[in-house]
């Protein structure tokens, strides 16, 4: 339990859940209850198992989702100690849903406010002052365990009654909620204060819990605000990994024509650059759909199937003459026959024999279709 509520806050795995569970439970420790919570949410356990679970330790939010994922007429083991064990109010919700009635809406979780940190405690025995005056009353080693700025001057003045922060009221504000359990879940749109708080009171562990966000698939910002935000905190080893998301080299183009673009750094538009200078060098196929698998794909190398003999091949010499079928990235017009004087039919341009194809340098003659690939009589396939 320890190694979990300190700081550096230990991962909740499968053994340590339910150890900690009766403890937080009976101890009335919401923020470990709620990193629980959100553990079984992902965790794959029994059904009845996870029902009973929510029901013994009130977690009302994991409740929800298990009744919403139960279908009606879904079997069910009601003769286990987990079903015996059920308070009747669980007993009643599954009964009702057994007969098709509607899942309970999801009981959101209590709002998170700052009413702790205004007034001075027992617990509460130092007041934190930032630039605008605001006073917040914390403990001292605490928050110390989560900034450099605030443990340094800690260690050398023992009797610590009043500390000044770097931060504005918002990012002070913003700082204390994201570190105080149940810590405040951070998203796209409070990231912003985090970010900045975490970086002036040098939290290592918040800056891990930001980083980690900006650089996820599943955020939904755009590349361009995230290197804004890493540019602004000076977080520039990071720069070339958020810059990997961005595939295409027409999108760092429109990310220079942004009305924000000039406020960034010079060491971040070279970022850009380099960026660049990579993809231009190997450009690779646009993104496309396999007619077979279905895949979304940037793939390389392509093979070539026969359209007689349902032959494939890799060597493009080997193809010759015949009317096929266009793909996406350009295709021989079936109409003018055979030979390489077809025009190209894909989604870029067209052209003939001597017509240099490709959107970024020109190819041999004979190239055609997105990024100078070679198109000839045949059908294409990843």
């Amino acid at each position: 339990m320890l190694e979990c509520i300190h700081p550096t806050y230990k991962a909740i795995d499968d053994q340590s859940v339910h150890i900690l569970l009766p403890l937080a439970f009976d101890y009335q420790m919401e923020g470990l209850l709620h990193r629980c919570e959100c553990f079984l949410i992902t965790h794959n356990l029994p059904f009845l198992e996870k029902v009973w679970i929510a029901d013994r330790y009130k977690l009302n939010r994991l409740l929800a989702l298990c009744l919403r994922e139960m279908r009606p007429n879904a079997k069910i083991d009601m003769n286990g100690a987990k079903y015996y064990a059920l308070s009747d109010r669980v007993k009643v919700l599954l009964l009702e849903r057994l007969h098709g009635s509607p899942p309970p809406e999801e009981i959101a979780e209590p709002p998170l406010d700052l009413e702790s940190f205004q007034r001075a405690t027992d617990l509460n025995f130092a007041a934190i002052r930032a630039k605008t005056g605001r006073v917040y009353y914390v403990n001292p080693y605490y928050v110390a365990a989560w900034s450099n700025v605030f443990q340094d001057r800690i260690l050398t003045n023992s009797h610590v009654e009043e500390l000044y922060s770097p931060c504005s009221h918002e990012e002070l504000s913003a700082f204390l909620m994201a570190i105080h359990p149940p810590q405040l879940r951070i998203n796209e749109q409070n990231i912003g204060p985090v970010l900045m708080s975490a970086v002036k009171m040098e939290s290592p562990g918040l800056l891990k819990k930001c980083s980690a966000i900006l650089l996820s698939p599943q955020t939904h910002l755009s590349v361009f605000v995230r290197l804004s935000l890493l540019d602004r905190c000076f977080l520039h080893e990071m720069l070339p990994q958020c810059l990997q998301m961005v595939q295409r080299p027409e999108h760092l183009i429109q990310m220079t024509q942004q009305t924000t673009y000039d406020c960034l750094s010079t060491r971040a538009r070279a970022a850009m650059l380099d960026r660049l200078a990579a993809l231009l060098e190997n450009p690779g196929l646009q993104s496309h759909s396999c007619q077979r698998c279905k895949m979304t794909s940037t793939c390389t190398n392509v093979t070539w199937l026969c359209p007689h003999c349902k032959t494939y091949s890799s060597d493009v010499n080997l193809l010759k003459g015949g009317a096929v079928t266009g793909n996406q990235f350009g295709a021989v017009n079936p109409i003018t026959g055979p030979g390489y004087g077809g025009t190209m039919n894909g989604p870029y341009q067209t052209g003939g024999v001597g017509q240099p194809q490709g959107i970024y340098g020109n190819g041999p003659s004979t190239s055609g279709g997105a990024y100078g690939n070679t198109t000839i009589n045949s059908t294409t396939l990843r």
